[in-house]
């Protein structure tokens, strides 16, 4: 009988000890596994707010990864020579996150389809040829848009400065400055409105002359255009050069602030960045697929107008 007794207390002593250490080693098994997703981030630019914010906004979900950082340096071949190189290990991270139209567009060329994809800053993922429509992401992707169409913009425009004459200034390089130029073309010939196009590679050799002739094609415009471009962005001293200070200006894009553009509707970097992580857990943590979420767009009621007063 004592026996007895003395193998229950032992039967129930271990069943403690394995009970407190199932509460002890849970939330560590837990961090394993949060420490065993991967992430990769692809930049064009350099880390922007929209991707730091990403990723800051991940750790508040309660999202612990191991993420890997790669900048394309605004050159396709070397992204498309890291992904080449890298294949096999990207195809086992368990998210890819991109940032703007060329490094999506790019990645999605390479058909990670297996990879759940966000994207972030993306003007158009229809024009810029990520989607057949913003009613159907592609396979295994999904994102966020961070501008106003350009014919919402161009009908801001006119609610605070009617125009007759507007000149759009482009990067033909990039294909996604190509189809909003296309769209506010468009856009202002059902208003009535005429169009000059100019096209800008501010990387360009020939700068200095590119600017000289564009100057005076502003002459006889009421306002002026300018496209969501990476290489505007990253060439930003050359818009005052090319624009007078007294024509009203208007970007398609919020990293125009400061950069002496009169106004812009949109969407800050940070909060595109904390959607986008948002939409990277539902993958992460709820396993849904990203083609069944629908990008994320704004409208012209939730964006934020910038003014340069300077202008």
């Amino acid at each position: 009988m004592k026996n007895d007794k003395n193998s229950a207390r032992a039967s129930s002593l271990v069943s403690r000890v394995i009970l407190l250490a199932i509460v002890v080693l849970a939330p560590a098994f837990a961090l394993a596994s949060d420490h065993d997703r991967s992430i990769l981030v692809i930049t064009w630019r350099g880390m922007t707010p929209a991707d730091h914010s990403f990723i800051a906004h991940l750790e508040k979900l309660g999202i612990d990864a191991d993420i890997e950082h790669f900048d394309a340096g605004r050159d396709q071949t070397r992204l498309a020579g890291f992904l080449r190189e890298r294949m096999d290990d990207i195809k086992s991270m368990d998210l890819i996150y991109t940032f703007g139209t060329t490094v999506t567009l790019t990645v999605q060329n390479f058909h990670f389809d297996n990879v759940p994809r966000v994207f972030n800053i993306v003007t158009d993922p229809v024009g810029g040829g990520l989607a057949p429509s913003l009613e159907h992401p592609p396979q295994g992707m999904t994102g966020t848009k961070h501008a106003l169409s350009p014919d919402v913009n161009l009908e801001l425009l006119f609610s605070v400065y009617p125009v007759e004459k507007i000149a759009v200034l482009f990067d033909p390089r990039e294909s996604n400055a190509v189809a909003e130029a296309d769209r506010l073309s468009i856009a202002a010939d059902k208003r009535g409105v005429s169009v000059k196009r100019l096209r800008f590679a501010p990387d360009a050799k020939e700068k200095r002359l590119q600017i000289a002739a564009l100057r005076p094609e502003l002459d006889d415009v009421d306002a002026i255009y300018v496209t969501s471009s990476s290489s505007f962005v990253a060439h930003a001293e050359a818009l005052p050069q090319i624009i007078p200070e007294d024509l009203v200006s208007m970007g398609s894009s919020s990293a125009y602030v400061g950069d002496g553009i009169t106004l812009v509707f949109g969407s800050e970097y940070e909060e595109r960045g904390r959607t986008a992580a948002e939409m990277a857990a539902n993958f992460l943590l709820q396993k849904v697929p990203p083609h069944t979420l629908l990008f994320d767009l704004i409208c012209s009621s939730d964006a934020t107008l910038y003014i340069n007063c300077d202008n």
